[in-house]
């Protein structure tokens, strides 16, 4: 199969302000957090930066202990490999740090192999040192000659290494709070906080909360989309377009998602006001949901990398992207002007590195220079994003084989790496279909993928997407 060559990798992001200083050796930890279920015995979950994933939303309080394992190894899968993976992709030659998914010392699978293997798609010149540990607890820093973490969430457990990014301030540029009082360009929405400390009994004190917050939800104009404080993947984000919807959620918030998450405000995270909720108005119908991913350099330049459109699923969760390589320099101008003041506002913050935006386009102009239509931010993830590696590819695409147009998606099958590259064996010779990360798990005997696949339009591009998944479910996050 033909190597990859990516048009910009974050090692060279990272290099780019070299005049300003001495900043040392960089290494990523790129795995996602949990705070529903620690996804190994080496990596505990996350109980001060408590993030909503669709794991935390939908998982009752009380489990089965087969429940649990179960549970335990998809998380290990999708966060301790499929994630970092795909984000290792981008990396370049920097160290990129990964924990093995395993659990009491046994091995599922070979997730060092697999990762080795996703990289070796990559010119040599652009392949991440990959460094494997069982958890956090063992990094070795000075070993490998590693000065600062990058780190893609806030894990709890790195807390003590010196980081690029303060924890504290990465987690409220994350935050839906924070981008409320941002002064960007953003959706209309109000916030319900939880008290940073609370007096009597505490399940009087938890009961009381619920009541006041099902009572602010209940008197929401329909529609709306209620959100945690910290989402990833679409998890913690709830679209009402109904009474039936509002119905099922007062009953979800009531039985399972609020005691779970006014229970974990602690003395330790009661600051960052993680138990926040955002009442926010639902756009109907925007003439565009794009996807805006950028690099904040230590200088407060902002880095342009690519606009990308979302795929979201019938859950109203990101299932993938979409590029059209050629629309990159007419959209660059679209984007440029919000992309400046959300980069001059983490800088702010001293914010350096990945970034990207939820943005939709609805009709009406505003002051950004875009006379038609109005630019509104629907959420930052102030890190590495899922689309991310896609908008790095238009040099492999489009320049050099007259791909224009390419989407990135997450698949189950059920067969090994090498089948499904033998189902496609035409599209992976010749460099039109890419495996950025792969986790086959022998227990199940499904495999969990990253593709990314070009088309030269839109039209042949759907229906090889559409090709692929006839095989193939997607994942959610």
């Amino acid at each position: 199969m033909p190597q990859v060559t990516l048009d910009a990798t974050l090692e060279k992001l990272y290099g780019r302000d070299s005049s300003y200083g001495p900043q040392g050796q960089i290494a990523l930890v790129l795995c996602a957090a949990s705070s529903e279920i620690a996804p190994t015995s080496r990596l505990l979950r996350n109980t001060k930066y408590l993030y909503q994933d669709s794991t935390f939303s939908s998982t009752p309080q009380h489990i089965s202990s087969e429940e649990h394992d179960k549970l335990q190894r998809i998380v290990a899968i999708k966060y301790l490999s499929l994630v970092p993976q795909h984000d290792a992709f981008a990396a370049g030659k920097m160290p990129v740090i990964l924990f093995d998914p395993q659990n009491s010392g046994k091995r599922t699978i070979g997730a060092k192999e697999e990762a080795e293997k996703t990289m070796n798609s990559l010119i040599a010149e652009q392949r991440p040192s990959l460094l494997f540990f069982p958890g956090p607890g063992e990094i070795s820093m000075e070993e490998n000659s590693i000065d600062l973490l990058a780190a893609k969430m806030e894990l709890d457990e790195l807390e003590r290494f010196p980081l690029a990014i303060d924890l504290d301030t990465h987690y409220f540029l994350n935050s839906k709070a924070a981008l409320c009082t941002s002064g960007l360009p953003r959706l209309h929405a109000s916030n319900d906080l939880v008290p940073e400390s609370c007096t009597g009994t505490r399940g009087r004190w938890l009961s009381d909360r619920i009541a006041e917050i099902l009572a602010r939800v209940s008197a929401q104009p329909i529609p709306f989309v209620l959100k945690n404080q910290q989402t990833f993947g679409g998890g913690g984000t709830f679209v009402i377009s109904s009474s039936d919807d509002l119905l099922k959620l007062k009953a979800d918030l009531s039985t399972r998602i609020l005691p779970k998450l006014l229970s974990e405000v602690n003395s330790s995270n009661a600051h960052l006001k993680p138990a926040t909720l955002i009442l926010s108005e639902m756009i109907t119908n925007p003439i565009g949901d794009w996807g805006l991913t950028f690099f904040v350099t230590r200088t407060g330049e902002s880095v342009f990398l690519a606009a990308t459109r979302q795929i979201v699923g019938s859950t109203k969760a990101w299932i993938g992207s979409k590029v059209s390589y050629l629309a990159q320099d007419s959209l660059r101008h679209k984007f440029n002007p919000i992309m400046l003041k959300i980069g001059a506002w983490l800088h702010r913050y001293g914010y350096f590195g990945p970034c990207g935006a939820d943005i939709l386009e609805t009709a009406g102009g505003n002051d950004d220079g875009n006379t038609s239509t109005t630019m509104q931010i629907v959420d930052l993830n102030v890190r590495t994003s899922g689309s991310l590696v896609l908008g790095l590819l238009k040099g492999h695409f489009s320049v050099r084989k007259s791909l224009h147009e390419a989407s990135s998606f997450s698949i189950t099958v059920k067969m090994t790496r090498e089948e499904f590259v033998e189902k496609f064996e035409d599209e992976f010779a010749d460099g039109k279909m890419i495996v950025v990360s792969w986790f086959e798990d022998v227990e199940s005997g499904i495999s969990y993928g990253n593709i990314i696949t070009g088309a030269p339009d839109e039209g042949t591009l759907d229906e090889k997407v559409a090709k692929v998944k006839q095989m193939a479910s997607e994942i959610h996050f």
